[in-house]
């Protein structure tokens, strides 16, 4: 397990700093590459080609879930698996050359994994202290294709974008009048602080218009100090959609301020549902129920025996493999494994992501897949069926670019630190 988050580590930083040395001097450097687990075809049965998070950086790896998402019967997370379906041509040791995966013999599984609020987490609540209007100690996530999202009503046919999760050592403090941008159009305002009353008005908008408000009492007991929203989202009704944490108020000579923590929000309008026979990047939907669904390829994939060569099976997902009998005792077999390219982007140019507004509770995550028109039906009819009615997506990686190059360094340095603490752990 060490050796494969290690190399997936080593490799990604390789690559990353391939790219910022070669960046200054106006070099365009080759995308960073993560890569799966390879197998030989002339050593591995057909039933031995799978994938999970640990063995394939392009998935979603939630570092504390490692039990589970490695759990060999009931496992989390996601599954990319060569299962042999008509018995001819199989991929491995029984036909080591055979380089043709067949109509539905890819299959990618995905399952929901339990996470805590924080609110819940960090003040050690329990099923008795928990705040009745959160509807419980847990939410559900979904990995759809690299990318969590969640699940709405505990069901993985439902899927909503999380906007924001404050971690627990994270606050925002507004002054009276002042707006916090959380993401996907949605704001809150302070509209008023009674600092002898210990109390805080505010507002939730969306596209700047008000769609929830309330009045915080940060003087009584968790339950006073937690405000909670629910809407019908699709067809699940009085679903939790938005919760923050009202920790203290003050005031200053010339302002008042209130300090929120434990923030958590997702995209209450757009609500994505799977279905049965949908479409997704060469993929159909072959079992949609709460707590799994599973695609498989609709078409043969015919891989392309040259180390130089990508045969992509997703828009962004692809097998590389090594040229024919290299790698391999075989002089007909060969190595393959997954990959996919990372995006590096500089935020500066693009202006997105408030550090505030993201939790990175995973290790290795690339969410690189950008849905597309038409791929699944959006619930709320008066959405239109494009890009702007899925969830927003974000990039695998993203790098600060500056004329110096120094601090986009310091951001490959702290791939090195990362890698080194997962080798304390292990």
């Amino acid at each position: 397990m060490k050796s494969c988050i290690q190399k997936t580590l080593f490799s990604l930083l390789a690559s990353l700093v391939v790219c910022l040395m070669l960046a200054p001097l106006g070099f365009a450097a080759p995308s960073p590459v993560i890569s799966g687990f390879p197998f030989d075809t002339n050593e591995t049965s057909s039933d031995g080609f799978c994938w999970n998070a640990t063995t394939f950086g392009g998935f979603n790896y939630p570092v504390n879930k490692h039990k589970d998402f490695v759990s060999s019967e009931n496992w989390l997370g996601e599954r990319l698996q060569y299962v042999e379906k008509d018995g001819q041509s199989e991929l491995g040791k029984g036909s080591p050359g055979n380089h043709v995966i067949g109509e539905e013999e890819l299959v990618y599984t995905t399952r929901p994994s339990s996470s805590k609020y924080e609110l819940v987490s960090d003040l050690e609540l329990n099923a008795n202290t928990t705040p009745e209007k959160l509807g419980g100690m847990f939410y559900y996530k979904l990995p759809w294709f690299g990318k969590p999202y969640v699940t709405v009503g505990n069901d993985s046919t439902r899927l909503a974008n999380l906007v924001v999760s404050q971690t627990s050592d994270e606050k925002k403090t507004l002054k009276v009048g002042e707006s916090w941008d959380l993401g996907s159009n949605y704001s809150l305002v302070v509209n008023q602080v009674d600092v002898e009353g210990e109390k805080v008005w505010f507002s939730l908008c969306k596209n700047g218009e008000e769609i929830e408000s309330g009045i915080v009492n940060t003087n009584g007991t968790v339950n006073d100090k937690t405000f909670a929203a629910t809407a019908d989202l699709g067809d699940k009704k009085d679903q939790l959609y938005f919760i923050t944490y009202v920790d203290t108020v003050f005031s200053s000579a010339a302002d008042s301020f209130a300090v929120f923590k434990y923030t958590w929000l997702i995209d209450k309008d757009k609500i994505v549902l799977i279905e049965n026979g949908d479409k997704y990047q060469g993929f159909e939907v072959k079992k949609a129920s709460e707590n799994e669904i599973v695609l498989k390829n609709s078409n043969s994939i015919t891989l392309n025996l040259d180390k130089d060569k990508k045969t992509y099976f997703t828009d962004s997902w692809y097998f590389q493999t090594s040229d024919e009998g290299k790698g391999s005792t075989s002089p007909e077999g060969y190595v393959l494994y997954p990959a996919t390219d990372v995006t590096v982007e500089d935020k500066i140019a693009s202006g997105t992501n408030n550090p505030e507004n993201v939790s990175n509770e995973s290790v290795l995550s690339a969410p690189l897949l950008q849905s597309k028109a038409g791929d699944f039906k959006n619930i709320n009819s008066s959405l239109p069926e494009d890009n702007s009615s899925l969830p927003e997506e974000k990039t695998g990686i993203e790098a600060s670019a500056k004329a110096s190059g120094f601090e986009m360094l310091a951001g490959a340095f702290g791939i090195v630190l990362c890698q080194s603490f997962l080798k304390r752990r292990d």
